[in-house]
Parts: structure tokens; sequence; C-alpha cells
């Protein structure tokens, strides 16, 4: 069964807010077996409304909608929604106590327009919202349901949690859709797929493969859609294995995983340390590794050095080395590295140095060239990259590239 979601807000479209519904809504949608198929972000005006509505109904066997459904007049979807299906509004007793009941659990009075949140539509379904007083509404029209709900990602997460799903279930019979990722780094996708090519073609009508690229990572994922969740399953396993031996060194983990948790997880099992002397990602590397819970078993500090009298003072590199050799070379970022190592009492130290841009570059050394040094056992390995222009985009490919690089040698 596929679905559409309208989210409606004049908010959402000028980037005032994220729409964070949308993208859980799917997940959620997906676990259960149904396709979400569109998400049309509409403006909070009738006519936008009642277009998204017809062309939702000529489209998908469901159309969840959220937004719009407070007390205040910039607040239309309920009445456009009665109006689509020529329903006129009607007060609901229970949504009514529901109403009066929020106010005075947190002891604030209730004004005369909350009441109006007690209106549905004459033949609609209230779906009661324990998590705030605007009611969902469930209607069904031409075998196509319909469900409005508000905007507020707590309410609309209940209602779907507690009202919506269980009802869907109940209602239609829904196949099964599973998802196995595979993670790989160093390789892009054009090279994966002409390794994989066969197994590609090879694959059944009902198992599909995406390629979901980011900076420097390759996610596969294989998505597979039946009736016996054991079948599809084993089915997929099969398919990844055939794959991972095609591209065994570039996949870094068989489970959708960041690269700093499969790092940590390492980290945690070989109980290795590892600290971090930055000058171009200025602690952002610091702070992705340890963005994972119970990083603190492997991570011991950091040494933000942007300035060159840091790199002097506290991680020992001599002027001269700099000044003969610039802030962005081999052997500033290796003394770095070392220092870090040596002042932590880490078994790994990672150094970066970089120019972010948009100034900064020379002919020699233009934007993006970046610098990375790992002290270890067994020395320090460095290696110098081209990241290109875009300052986020240099940072965070050279910390993706850090802890690639990182992950490569504690393996």
């Amino acid at each position: 069964m596929n679905a559409i979601v309208l989210s409606i807000g004049d908010e959402l479209l000028i980037g005032q807010t994220l729409n964070t519904n949308a993208a859980w809504m799917g997940s959620e949608l997906n676990k259960n077996g149904v396709e979400l198929i569109e998400v049309l972000t509409i403006s909070d005006t009738a006519k936008s409304i009642l277009e998204a509505l017809k062309y939702a109904e000529s489209k998908a066997k469901l159309v969840l909608i959220t937004g719009g459904l407070g007390p205040t007049k910039d607040d239309i979807t309920k009445k456009v929604f009665a109006d689509y299906f020529n329903a006129p509004l009607i007060e609901n007793k229970e949504a009514l106590k529901n109403v009066e009941g929020f106010f005075k659990r947190y002891n604030r009075d209730m004004l005369p327009v909350n009441k109006l949140q007690a209106l549905v539509p004459t033949g609609c379904e209230m779906l009661l919202n324990k998590a705030g007083t605007a009611p969902g509404m469930w209607m069904e029209s031409n075998n196509v349901v319909f469900v409005s709900m508000p905007g507020v990602p707590s309410e609309m997460k209940y209602l779907m949690e507690h009202e919506v799903l269980p009802k869907i279930k109940k209602k239609f019979k829904l196949p099964v859709i599973v998802h196995q990722t595979m993670m790989t780094q160093g390789i892009g996708e054009s090279y994966i797929a002409d390794k994989i090519s066969d197994i590609e073609n090879a694959l059944p009508q009902y198992i599909k493969l995406a390629y979901l690229p980011s900076p420097g990572i390759v996610k596969l994922r294989l998505t597979g859609r039946g009736e016996n969740e054991a079948s599809l399953l084993k089915e997929i396993d099969f398919i990844f294995s055939k794959i991972e031996n095609r591209i065994s060194k570039h996949v870094f983990s068989k489970i959708e995983s960041k690269l700093e948790e499969v790092l940590g997880g390492v980290f945690r099992d070989k109980k290795l340390t590892v600290s971090t002397a930055e000058s171009l990602t200025c602690g952002a590397l610091a702070s992705r590794i340890t963005t994972v819970p119970g990083s603190s078993e492997y991570f011991s500090g950091s040494i933000v050095a942007y300035s060159n009298d840091v790199k002097i003072n506290q991680l020992n590199v001599s002027k001269d080395t700099i000044e003969r050799n610039g802030a962005v070379s081999e052997e500033v970022v290796t003394q770095m590295a070392l220092t870090a190592k040596s002042l932590f009492g880490t078994d790994y130290a990672v150094a970066t140095s970089g120019i972010a841009g948009p100034g900064g570059g020379t002919d020699e050394k233009p934007v993006g060239t970046v610098w990375i040094a790992i002290a270890g056992p067994r020395g320090v390995f460095t290696e110098k990259f081209q990241m290109g222009k875009g300052r986020d985009r240099v940072v965070e490919k050279t910390i993706f590239s850090a802890l690639s690089r990182l992950l490569q040698l504690v393996n």
C-alpha cells in the first residue's frame, strides 16, 4: 500500500522550521509495510490545501496530513478538510473533555477559542490526542484514507503510534518491507557499480539496490518486499555476501553505522586510546569522536592549535619548522601528532592542518590543501589531501579522512 504525506505550513516552505515530521513518518510507515511515495509541502492557503488533497487522493490509498490545526486564525486546515468532504464541523464531546482536562492539568484558563479545538468534521472518526488539544481526524472517501494530525512533532508522534498505525494495520493487509545496509569507504559509487554489475543485474524484481553516497562514504541498501520476512532477510544476506566478496577492503560495517561508531567499537574492543591535535578542524574531530556514547573509555583529550603560537608553545612545533615549511605541512602535523600522543599518553594521536578558505591559498598550497598525521605504536602515518573548495565541506571531508585512515591503521 502506498501513502502521501501533506505537510502544511509556510514556516516549512521558508526554511524557518525543518520538516522532521515527514522524515519520521516515512521511517515508521516503512517499518509497517507502507510505501511513502511522495511528501508535499504546501502553504497555509485553502487553495493549496484543496489542490493537494485532490492530487493525493488520485495517487495514494493513504493520505497523512500534518499542520494547521491550532486555535488561531492562521490555522485553517480543519475547515478546509471539512469543506473538502462537504462535512460541516460539529463539536465532539470526548474531544472537548480532553481539551478541558488539558487546561485543568496545567492550571490555565481556557479561552473560548480553545473550545474550537473540539470541532471535527461530521462523519469523521475522532482520534484522541492525549499529548495536546487538537484531535486527529480520520476520514475515508473513494477507498482512500485521510488522516489529519497536528504539526507539533510530539502530538503527531503520539497519534501515529497510538491511533493511526494500529488502525492502518487493522484495516489493510500490509506486505513485509525489509532493508539491509552495508557501509563502504574509499571507493566511489560508479566503481562499486562496475564491480558488481552482474550481481545487480541478476536481482529479482522484489529486491532493489540503492547507492547512497556522502563525502567519503557510499551506503549500499538492499530493500526487499514480500510476504515472508525470514525468507527475504536470508536472500538479502546471500546477495550482500556476494557483493562483499567483490569490495571487501572497502566495507567498514555491515549495518547502518557512522564511521565514528565503528571506530569506537574497535578502540573499545582492543582497549586502545586516542587523542587529537587540531588546527584546521578546530576541535570538530574530537567532537565527532565523542558523539559516541562511552567514548570516554578511549578518547583522552584534544588540543586546538589554531594559531602558530599554540602550535609552538603547546605542541613543541619549532618556529623554524613553521617558517621553513608553513603551518600546513607534513613536518608540522607530524610534530603535532607526536606531541599530543606524548602529552595525553594515548596509543594514537591524530593531527590536522589545512587551508579551508575562502582565502589563504597559494599556487603551491591552494584552498583545500590538507595534511593529516596519525602517530601510533608503529610510527607516524601522514597524508596530503586536496579537498576542493567550500569551507564546511573541506572540514567535513578532513574529519572523515582522519577517521577513515585511523580505522585502517587500528584494524
